[in-house]
């Protein structure tokens, strides 16, 4: 039978999907194949027909009982052809399936990568000689995966001893990285490597930034077609979830690791039968559910990795259809994600205790070895090292003390029996020649030969396993002739541990001798890191969810965009000028501060919502108060996207300008027209002029004086000092109210005023201008034109013609003949030169061709071009 006929005969299907043909036929080929095919891309199949049609079973390797469950029924369905031996079934149960498989009725075995660490199981395996042995989430195997379990690390002990050569594995969720590191995990010579692409057609991606994501919940349920899966972080907040949503009366069910196996059967059942329509659930839920019609899935909080969130929206449309995803995002849950890595990943403290914890336990002194199993007690470790210590953290902490050489962690295959015979040589031969057991005489004549005379001296080491297969018994006739050999006394025999345990490999040494990669350490950390990181980029990118997806997983991108998500359909990204602007005030604050800044210290900075103690020297202040948080964490992520900036990596996680950056600024405007600060003393004393006058007026307006003018802006008015009412609210933080309140007493005071400086000329004592107007007048000097200026400080035309007025005062000689169109100046000025009674008259002359701002803008400059001009009848 072939491939194809297999296809229709099984699976009832004509023809192949993408991938599956070339992944299936190399695979017959006996070749080792690593295929990494998005989820729902029927990956299942390309493993089912090779053990279908192979003389043999084959075994499938799979991390979670209900994917078991689930595959096994669907291929029962027709005929009994699939079985799976996990931690829920009885003795009896386990051997009536590997029975069936000596028998020949089962092709493929599901099991759990927990049940190989058996020696004994194993051993039953190798017997029943499999033709193939396929590994469902192959990524688990790899450290550098999102998802490293310890007992994948396992399966290459188990290849090696059942000594199977055809091996194949499967993922859905691989980086170049990832995939080389399952390869040589395996130990893959000449690996067949099937990439089938991760796009999702069907998906459309969506990120809603929100903090109140119960009600965003509702909404998005309201408007969206079910079956939906709401995944969260926590149980906690799954719980909560679903709470809420039965109170508006949409039916909801939570499902986590803490339900008891019925529970949770029970929610799964009900799920896939329609009878609840909505699962609110940790990422425990959905690997291997066959449910093809999920028609919305809900981040309630961002993962941890691109990983885990491209495996879990992967649950919905496999049937094609279209189907939602959102993403509900926080600052608070990267919070939560860094909080996990931190309790999942030991630091050297930790390792450090964790060693001392199994010596104690093992009773083993400094600078002694001990020869025997050290368990693993958990409860003792944690009390020990003062800290609730995870399985995670734990198999973490032992995978760098096993690396730098201290202890073995053992399972099953390491384990041996310790075995003596205390019979002499004489007494036992005659025993062996009057015993009746065939059993008994082959067992005690295979351990001399094995041994010689070392068995009678002391305790020797064996595999009972090995002595099993060699005495071609099954493994408990073997335990029953060593039972009889030990009642009669004519052996010493002592059983492994069967928990979890490890041996010392070297003799204990203190703390400070203790030599660890932390190195390594340090880069396992910062991987986990790194796609945290890069999930928070994915939130805040400007460009099409699936295009950053399918670069991080490694494929060729240059000129794809999905046209779904909500970056394609909808206009929220950041223009190019915008981005440029912003950009170059990130990179000019980093550059001039005089500290490290972190991301939300330098938001607030440039959003004038930091102290202005935090950094009196940053002349960015405020200058991006008109843009939105978001906006400024999407260019901060596309700087350090595009390595203009990078994420000092310690607790902070500061920012720091590259010397790419520094470059791409340029030597002359590596600093932002910076404020003027050798007048301070002279600009501290008129401040507290002012601020004796607001004190007085705030007693006859009976109202508080930071009310009437906050401190930061009496600061801004001393230091650019308006003579008039127009500059005087064109100060940052002014407004015609306060104007009415405290204008005429403040430019009094200002009028009135004397200094030292009084020699300085006109320029240089209205050097500083206020900083909102500094920007423009930059944007202004780089060619800008007034409709981008405008867009850029995110303000009316007006607005920027009244500052543009300010600026020419200050420098008549700046040019702004960019501005306006091929000689639309000169026909301005030629109009002007005639005479005017205001900007109404002078519009209507020029046939409204010109807007307002652009007229205010050209008489300004006219003005102090021309000598004449105090003749024009022109009044502001």
């Amino acid at each position: 039978m072939k491939h194809h006929e297999a296809l229709k005969k099984y699976f009832g299907y004509e023809n192949f999907r993408n991938g599956q043909d070339e992944i299936i036929q190399s695979i017959l080929n006996g070749e080792n194949v690593l295929a990494v095919l998005p989820t729902g891309a029927g990956k299942s199949i390309c493993y089912q027909i090779p053990a279908l049609m192979s003389d043999n079973f084959s075994i499938v390797i799979s991390p979670l009982i209900a994917l078991m469950k689930d595959q096994v029924d669907a291929l029962n369905q027709r005929e009994q052809l699939a079985s799976f031996i996990n931690s829920t079934m009885a003795f009896t149960e386990i051997e009536d399936v590997l029975q069936n498989i000596a028998f020949g009725k089962v092709k493929l075995l599901y099991i759990a990568p927990e049940r190989l660490t058996n020696i004994t199981f194993a051993e039953r395996l190798k017997k029943l000689n499999p033709s193939f042995l396929f590994i469902d989430e192959a990524h688990c195997i790899s450290e550098w995966g999102h998802n490293f379990r310890p007992s994948y690390a396992k399966i290459k002990e188990f290849i090696d001893y059942i000594g199977i050569k055809k091996i194949s594995a499967f993922t859905a969720t691989a980086t170049p990285e990832v995939i080389k590191d399952i390869t040589e995990q395996l130990g893959f010579r000449e690996p067949k490597i099937i990439v089938k692409g991760f796009e999702r057609d069907n998906l459309y991606l969506n990120v809603l930034l929100t903090k109140k994501k119960n009600a965003k919940c509702l909404e998005l349920i309201s408007i969206n077609k079910t079956p939906a899966i709401i995944y969260t972080s926590s149980r906690k907040k799954a719980e909560e979830i679903a709470e809420y949503l039965n109170m508006h009366k949409i039916k909801c069910e939570y499902y986590h690791a803490g339900l008891n196996p019925i529970e949770r059967k029970k929610v799964q059942e009900d799920f896939l039968q329609d009878v609840i329509p909505v699962i609110a659930a940790t990422n425990a839920f959905g690997m291997g559910i066959d449910k093809k019609d999920i028609r919305l899935i809900i981040h309630y909080n961002t993962p941890g990795s691109i990983e885990n969130y491209y495996q879990e929206i992967g649950r919905a449309g496999r049937d094609g259809a279209k189907s939602q995803v959102y993403l509900l995002h926080d600052e608070s849950d990267i919070r939560i994600q860094n909080y996990f890595l931190s309790q999942s990943h030991p630091n050297k403290e930790i390792i450090i205790k964790i060693y001392n914890a199994i010596c104690d336990y093992g009773k083993v002194a400094l600078g002694n070895i001990s020869e025997k199993e050290i368990p693993l007690h958990l409860d003792f470790i944690s009390a020990y090292t003062k800290k609730e210590i995870s399985k995670g953290l734990l198999f973490s902490a032992l995978r760098f003390l096993e690396y730098a050489g201290y202890l073995k962690v053992l399972s099953e295959y390491d384990r041996k029996e310790n075995i003596q015979i205390l019979w002499n040589k004489e007494r036992l031969k005659d025993f062996v020649k009057g015993s009746v057991s065939n059993s008994i005489k082959e067992l005690i004549l295979l351990l001399i030969r094995a041994y010689g005379s070392e068995i009678f001296n002391k305790q020797v080491q064996i595999s009972i396993s090995q002595f099993t297969s060699k005495l071609g018994l099954d493994f408990y006739q073997t335990h029953e002739t060593l039972t009889v050999l030990i009642n009669m006394g004519i052996i010493s025999y002592e059983e492994p541990l069967t928990k979890e345990s490890v041996i010392l490999t070297q003799p204990r040494v203190e703390d400070k001798s203790l030599k660890l990669n932390y190195k390594k350490i340090l880069e396992s950390y910062l991987n986990l890191q790194k796609k945290i990181d890069k999930m928070v980029d994915y939130v805040f990118s400007d460009e099409c969810r699936f295009k950053f997806i399918l670069k991080y997983f490694g494929e060729k991108v240059d000129n794809y965009n999905c046209g779904k998500c909500d970056r394609c359909l909808t206009d929220v990204r950041t223009t190019e000028n915008v981005r440029k602007y912003i950009s170059e005030v990130i990179l000019k604050t980093l550059s001039e501060s005089k500290k490290n800044l972190t991301e939300n210290l330098l938001i607030n900075i440039l959003r004038g919502a930091a102290k202005s103690s935090d950094d009196p020297w940053i002349t960015s202040f405020g200058v991006c108060r008109n843009y939105t948080r978001e906006e400024l964490k999407r260019v901060i992520h596309y700087l350090i996207n595009n390595d203009l900036i990078t994420e000092i990596k310690d607790k902070a996680k500061a920012l720091r300008i590259t010397d790419k950056g520094l470059k791409e600024i340029g030597n002359e405007t590596v600093i932002i027209e910076q404020r003027i600060i050798e007048n301070y003393t002279e600009s501290l004393a008129l401040f507290n002029q002012l601020r004796e006058a607001r004190s007085r007026i705030s007693k006859k307006f009976n109202q508080n004086g930071l009310i009437i003018c906050p401190d930061e802006t009496l600061r801004e008015i001393a230091n650019t000092k308006p003579k008039t009412k127009t500059e005087f609210l064109l100060v940052n933080g002014t407004s015609p109210r306060m104007f009415n309140k405290v204008g005429e007493d403040f430019l009094e005071i200002i009028m009135n005023y004397s200094a030292d400086s009084e020699s300085q000329t006109k320029k240089e004592e209205q050097k500083d201008l206020p900083s909102n107007i500094q920007e423009t007048y930059s944007l202004l000097k780089k060619g800008y034109s007034l409709k981008d200026i405008a867009q850029l400080r995110k303000t009316s035309e007006a607005v920027i013609s009244m500052q543009i007025e300010s600026i020419i005062e200050y420098d008549p000689q700046i040019g702004i003949e960019h501005l306006f169109n091929s000689n639309e100046l000169k026909k301005i000025n030629s109009e002007i030169e005639k005479g005017f009674d205001d900007l109404k008259d002078l519009k209507f002359r020029l046939n409204d061709s010109v807007s307002y701002p652009m007229l205010r803008i050209a008489v300004a400059k006219f003005k102090f071009s021309q000598s004449l001009f105090s003749n024009s009848r022109y009044e502001q």
